[in-house]
């Protein structure tokens, strides 16, 4: 209730208020998903706006602690979906409220790796596989939604660039998957950033 109570600006503002704020939402969404899931919708989507807005810090400890947050969400998603779980439908409730939640991570994420400074380029990388799992439509949607914004030059080398990304990776988010895909995302930065236009 006390991180609750402080307003967003006022987190963002205060760079160690930020650092323990940030610090105790990615506690609470790795060890303690039962609580974090059963809370009111508008109180968990009040904690995602915050991890939302946190992601896209220029301050690199505060975009990972935000980075590794998303990606607990989306592993939970991933490795549960289906399941009989009260967390499960707990968080499917707030997803159905909010069904935009995913998508727009994902356009957030990619658009900070495509686009955004190199300081947070690997701090961005960690929940990008996870929330890809989680969600292909959301990457789908994204993927067509850049694709569509380059000239037709451009849309070929990315959608070659994008299916080298996408070869070899599995549906499986053990360390050697998650190493694997980490390696082609820098790769697919550094090949689609030296030809995407704005």
């Amino acid at each position: 209730q006390l991180a609750l109570s402080v307003s967003l600006e006022d987190v963002i503002s205060y760079p160690k208020l930020s650092k323990a704020y940030f610090g105790f939402i990615e506690i609470l969404f790795r060890n303690h998903k039962k609580t974090v899931f059963a809370l009111d919708t508008n109180i968990f989507m009040q904690l995602m706006t915050g991890v939302h807005e946190g992601i896209q810090s220029s301050d690199a400890t505060l975009s990972s602690l935000c980075a590794n947050t998303v990606d607990h969400l989306a592993t939970f998603f991933f490795n549960t979906n289906g399941k009989e779980k009260i967390e499960m439908h707990n968080l499917n409730k707030h997803l159905a409220a909010q069904p935009n939640l995913f998508s727009s991570l994902t356009a957030t994420l990619f658009n900070l790796l495509l686009f955004g400074p190199p300081q947070n380029h690997w701090a961005v990388i960690r929940p990008m596989l996870s929330l890809m799992l989680a969600s292909e439509t959301s990457f789908t949607a994204y993927k067509n939604h850049l694709i569509s914004s380059q000239n037709p030059e451009n849309q070929g080398k990315l959608n070659e660039a994008l299916n080298k990304l996408l070869t070899d990776v599995n549906r499986s988010l053990d360390s050697a998957n998650r190493d694997r895909f980490t390696q082609k995302l820098t790769a697919f930065r550094v090949a689609a950033r030296s030809f995407l236009t704005l």
